[in-house]
């Protein structure tokens, strides 16, 4: 047993003993060495380290070292040489550590012919080709330079590190370089062993194409789950079969082909720590990763322990409970990583599993995690699958954001686990995610985002019927975003969507779905087993909305909606033309939508009124469904005469000579450019056209506001007025309806009322409803007396950094009339809003200005004078978010529409009335809540 009460390291001086406990009282224990082979090991390879404690008073740590450990490759070597000899070469020299005949030999003081020489450290520069000379015996010739070498750390198996609040377990290296890829199958990589016949591998990393620099991790798995059931040959299946005997397999599992085979020429490589285990009796060779986790050499850190791992591969028990840290950085380990209330935030990168056996286990899982942090640029994916059990999983935890991370169940058939699971979580965002065989899912989560994640229905082959959506959002959760789906590894792999949907929410509130493909890219829902839908509900959810969602082909419809649903909103939702669109859903609104709308009344449904959709690029349709008002959308129902009734079944019933009511359209209908000459659909009883109102018992009026109000005046519903409309696709129009009882009947009924719009694929890609509106506000104040200051001029722009554009550079300028014409690729901007134009060197187009006529890449503006055309000198734009004056409280505030997170930058000042003030700058940034700027100013007098 060891107790040290200052730094020291393992080969220090002192001779040590197989299995050895250490005890850590205020010293910290540095390993530069291999355990095995250094100048104070014991005999027979037998050097491993035994249970570590570092003590909860005195502190302490525990630390491996493999930033200096060098590998030189030699020739004509010959003679014996003792650890800690001088090898030099000029200025170059190196402490000798040992010789090793290959990768898997043990090491040796007797110096072959070739082979490695490994170097604890080298100063003076690198070695290069030529002679070495020796201190003591020996002789070798280098053949290049000495990179990066490997040390190898053993562990008695049940043995723990005990690492409390004032210690620290940490870890430093470096990559080893191990070979290069042939390109085909059944590459054999070796890792180095130490002469042990047993020495397993968790990972790999591959380089993503010949001299890229640019490396993911290959997780091994062992070769009874590395079969063609499992996975297959694409890039879903990156993975390497991994050998007992510390041997690789690249595309292979030692009988068939299968897995990723990467392209010839890209580099492997490893972490240069590798931490083993042993079993007492055998300490010389390494022992599997022991089925019993406890068994395997662990971490006890319930007294707040930190845990600082980089460039670790190892198959230890990777569990931390209670500690005060844990940051991880290229590591890789077996079955599991899991943390539990750890106490600051989370660092964990690049970081890897793979399986030595089948366990049921997750992949990855923190629980009570609630300092938040990061899990980025990992892979962390399970062999078996089973009920509830998960890849990866956040349970209790917040704040944590995980990006580029791999997960999924490689075994098939799937059960319930899920590839990412969210439970009683909050504030936790999952960025460019890849899920495999399941799906993403939160239960009970609050303020959670999804952005741009990708998912793959199988590893291996094509979507089955074997139901599944993308993700779920379950059980309560509240105001979760997913904001970009894909599909096969970004559309490189085809048909492997989900059967059932995209998206599954029940029980949930304040749920935002969007941006799933584009109107003229959607989203591919394959060419076998199509998904039924884009969006299905589980029911008793309260505010969702689609936005900006696209795919196709569907099996069934576009979404599937409960009346025990509310407030539901879709807004450009498309999926097959043919698709038949019903709202069964409460006080919901369906705009811009794409597929058919039904004329068939819904029973039990409330509140939902006016909604839209086009057919085809150039047709859409205006549908009212007569359902009873509720008291959110009382405003839009108005009962001016008799009994109008409604029948809870999708119908209005007049029944009585002059009944009449009036329904009111909530929204402006965009992407319209025309109301066509073609009768409304009145479907119901007693509901056949005549002539002029009169539809059969009943006489029905419209007026329509296209942007400046509704004029007052009704018009009958017929083609002739309908189309005799002017609209405009982005300001778009509203709908009023009167119908009044003209011939009593108590069989009256209308259902609903429909009319066609026409359109182009431009207007409908062109003019969409915005994301997000929201409040910003600036408040000026005196930067001496805090008093608010009023008619203070407020100049809010873009900054770089968000959607709209910063300074941009402009393709031209020309000018027809008034009107000037701008070409500025991907602009961002819509009808109605401002920009700032500069540099030109006609001063006329300089200015801000209100842009109308928007398409995709380009937008007018209205100036005075007449300058010449085109515009010259170097042209930017940058969108103007708002300008005007502060109120009596030092305010000025508008509401705008946003579609993400976007940086603004702007100038306040009064400089005309009163006491005057010096030029006070705002900085910010708007997201989804808006933004609230307070700016002192400092007085000019």
């Amino acid at each position: 047993m060891a107790i040290i009460t200052s730094d020291t390291y393992l080969d220090g001086g002192t001779a040590r003993t197989a299995g050895e406990v250490w005890t850590c009282n205020g010293g910290i224990l540095t390993i530069r060495t291999d355990t095995r082979w250094h100048a104070n090991s014991p005999a027979s390879m037998t050097g491993t380290l035994g249970s570590v404690t570092i003590s909860a008073t005195l502190g302490g740590g525990y630390y491996i070292d493999a930033t200096n450990v060098r590998w030189l490759a030699i020739t004509g070597g010959s003679g014996t040489a003792t650890i800690g000899d001088t090898i030099s070469q000029g200025g170059v020299s190196g402490y000798f550590l040992g010789y090793w005949a290959s990768l898997t030999s043990a090491p040796s003081a007797t110096i072959g012919a070739t082979g490695f020489i490994k170097l604890r450290e080298v100063t003076g520069g690198a070695f290069s080709a030529g002679a070495l000379t020796f201190s003591g015996s020996g002789a070798a010739t280098a053949a290049g330079a000495d990179v990066t070498g490997w040390i190898e750390v053993v562990q008695d198996q049940a043995t723990a590190i005990t690492v409390p609040r004032l210690g620290k377990f940490q870890t430093r290296g470096d990559w080893f370089y191990l070979d290069n890829t042939t390109g085909a199958a059944n590459q054999q990589i070796q890792i180095p062993t130490d002469g042990s016949a047993t020495a397993y591998v968790p990972a790999v990393w591959i380089e993503t194409s010949s001299g890229s620099n640019v490396y993911e991790i290959y997780p091994a798995i062992y070769a009874a789950a590395m079969i063609t059931t499992n996975l297959g040959t694409d890039a879903r299946s990156k993975f390497v079969c991994m050998e007992t005997n510390g041997n690789i397999r690249i595309g292979h599992n030692g009988t068939t082909s299968v897995g990723y085979v990467p392209s010839s020429g890209c580099k492997v490589r490893i972490p240069n720590i590798l931490g083993r285990q042993c079993a007492t009796g055998t300490r010389a060779t390494n022992a599997i990763p022991n089925a019993i986790v406890g068994t395997r050499p662990d971490f006890t850190t319930t007294s707040a322990g930190a845990i600082d791992m980089e460039y670790f591969m190892n198959d230890w028990y990777m569990y931390f409970l209670q500690p005060y840290q844990v940051r991880a950085y290229h590591m890789a380990t077996f079955e599991r990583f899991l943390l539990s209330e750890v106490a600051t935030a989370l660092d964990i990168d690049d970081c890897g599993v793979g399986h030595s056996a089948s366990y049921d286990v997750r992949a990855f899982n923190a629980t009570s995690c609630f300092a938040g942090g990061t899990v980025q640029n990992s892979k962390f994916q399970r062999v078996s699958s089973g009920s509830s059990d998960h890849s990866f999983e956040l349970l209790y935890s917040s704040g944590i954001t995980v990006s580029n991370v791999y997960s999924g169940i490689i075994t098939f058939a799937r059960s319930t686990g899920m590839s990412f699971q969210s439970t009683q979580c909050s504030d936790i965002t999952y960025s460019n995610c890849y899920s495999y065989n399941q799906a993403i899912q939160f239960t009970t989560s609050f303020d959670c985002t999804v952005n741009d994640c990708d998912h793959c229905d199988r590893y291996v082959g094509t979507t089955n019927t074997t139901g599944i959506y993308a993700v779920y959002i379950l059980a309560s959760s509240d105001n979760i975003l997913v904001d970009g789906v894909t599909f096969g590894y970004q559309g490189t792999i085809a048909n492997v969507h989900p059967y059932l949907g995209i998206f599954n929410v029940g029980q949930s509130s304040n749920i935002k779905l969007r941006n799933v493909g584009t109107r003229t890219t959607a989203l591919s829902g394959g060419s076998a087993n199509s998904p039924a839908y884009i969006y299905v509900s589980a029911g008793n959810n309260n505010t969702v909305k689609l936005q900006r969602i696209y795919m196709t082909p569907t099996r069934t419809g576009v979404i599937s909606t409960l009346n025990s649903d509310k407030n539901m909103t879709y807004e450009h939702v498309y999926g097959d033309m043919g698709d038949t669109m019903v709202l069964a859903s409460l006080n919901s609104v369906a705009k811009n939508c794409g597929g058919t709308t039904s004329v068939t009344g819904q029973a039990s449904v409330y509140g939902t009124h006016f909604w839209d959709a086009f057919t085809s690029d150039t047709v859409g349709r205006v549908t009212l469904p007569m359902n009873e008002q509720t008291t959110e959308t009382t405003s839009l129902v108005t009962i001016v005469a008799g009994t109008p009734k409604f029948t809870s079944a999708g119908q209005l019933t007049m029944q009585s000579v002059n009944d009449e009511i009036i329904i009111e359209q909530s929204y402006f209908v965009k992407g319209c450019t025309a109301l066509t000459n073609t009768a409304p659909i009145v479907s119901g009883t007693n509901v056949t056209y005549v002539s002029g109102p009169d539809w059969g018992n009943h006489d029905i009026y419209y007026q329509i506001d296209t942007g400046s109000g509704y004029g007052g005046t009704w018009k009958d519903l017929t083609a002739a007025n309908l189309s005799g409309e002017t609209i405009s696709a982005s300001t778009g129009f509203k709908l009023k309806y009167r119908i009044v009882c003209d011939t009593a009947s108590t069989t009256n009924a209308i259902t609903y009322i429909r009319i066609t719009t026409n359109s182009t694929l431009a207007s409908q890609t062109d003019n969409l409803y915005p994301l997000e509106t929201v409040t910003v506000s600036v408040t000026a104040k005196d930067a001496i007396t805090f008093v608010a200051i009023e008619n203070a001029r407020v100049f809010l722009e873009a900054d770089t950094g968000g959607a709209l554009p910063a300074e941009e550079s402009v393709t031209t300028i020309t000018r027809s009339g008034s009107t000037a014409s701008v070409a500025h690729t991907a602009h961002g901007m819509s009808a109605g809003q401002k920009v700032v134009i500069r540099g030109a060197v006609e001063y006329e187009y300089n200015g801000a200005f209100v842009i109308s006529n928007v398409t995709t890449n380009a937008y007018d503006y209205t100036l005075t004078g007449t300058p010449t055309t085109p515009a010259t000198g170097t042209i930017t734009a940058t969108a103007l978010i708002m300008t005007g004056v502060t109120n009596a409280s030092g305010v000025y505030s508008e509401s705008l529409e946003i579609s993400g997170d976007q940086p603004v930058f702007g100038k306040i000042r009064r400089a005309s009335t009163g006491t005057k003030y010096q030029t006070g700058t705002i900085v910010g940034t708007i997201t989804s809540t808006g933004l609230d700027n307070t700016t002192l100013l400092i007085p000019d007098e």
